[in-house]
């Protein structure tokens, strides 16, 4: 599994690229050229967005924050009582 510094990496970069191709696709007026970098930005905030929720979702502790038995679950409010 890739490092948590990986992660943030990969997801600045994209981050970075889409910021970048928005204001490429600001310099250029019209045409194909100017639907492709709007493209090309909606699908790297996309893919940036899923990579730092990846990251957010793993949590701190590595795969700890995936552990069903810590969530809490409305059914299990009826066998408390």
């Amino acid at each position: 599994m890739a490092s948590k510094q990986t992660f943030r990496t990969t997801g600045m970069g994209m981050f970075a690229a889409g910021l970048v191709t928005f204001v490429v696709s600001t310099l250029v007026a019209d045409g194909f050229v100017h639907g492709l970098f709007l493209g090309m930005t909606i699908a790297l905030m996309v893919g940036a967005a899923y990579v730092f929720g990846a990251q957010w979702r793993r949590g701190h502790d590595g795969d700890a924050a995936l552990d069903s038995e810590t969530w809490w679950l409305p059914s299990q409010d009826e066998h408390r009582e």
